[in-house]
């Protein structure tokens, strides 16, 4: 008799995600985010904010507005560490990962990432620090897949030509 294990649905579902998607090749994150904004029919604003971990806040947020989606991460993060980060954010979006951030917490994240947004333009904010869920898990799964088909061989990051080297 042979065991085999059950399928991860979960697991199952960032694997179908992923092989849907084109990702570019040499690896762009500009082309992908812009590919994954068409997919959304919202433009996706890349945010680079210095020492957003330093400021109590995950290395990467969500906010989506009713006109557009901005992904917000650390700026001190390497390239690669920069890429993974934002792929991981915009999991949760394709994932569509409902999360949820007490609206005190929305409006404190408002007021420090965007002082000139007013925080009720924002239909949710997505930051987690938490790695011991499904959701998370997810995100990051679809992440590292994303960046394992990207061509590693362009990339400036030394972990990344390390990791990825063929």
């Amino acid at each position: 008799m042979t065991w085999r294990a059950q399928s991860d649905p979960a697991l199952e579902q960032v694997r179908v995600l992923t092989a849907a998607l084109e990702v570019p090749r040499p690896w762009h994150l500009g082309t992908f985010v812009e590919r994954v904004s068409a997919s959304l029919g919202k433009p996706i604003a890349l945010h680079p904010h210095t020492a957003l971990t330093s400021s109590g806040f995950p290395c990467g947020i969500v906010i989506e507005c009713p006109d557009r989606i901005v992904v917000a991460y650390d700026a001190a993060s390497s390239g690669y560490h920069a890429n993974h980060i934002v792929l991981h954010e915009i999991a949760h979006l394709l994932l569509d990962h409902a999360g949820f951030v007490a609206p005190v917490a929305q409006r404190r994240t408002m007021r420090t990432l965007f002082p000139g947004v007013d925080a009720d333009t924002a239909l949710r904010v997505l930051a987690r620090t938490d790695y011991d869920d499904i959701v998370e898990s997810q995100a990051e799964l679809f992440a590292s897949l994303v960046m394992s088909e990207a061509d590693a061989s362009h990339s400036g990051s030394v972990l990344g030509r390390a990791i990825f080297r063929r």
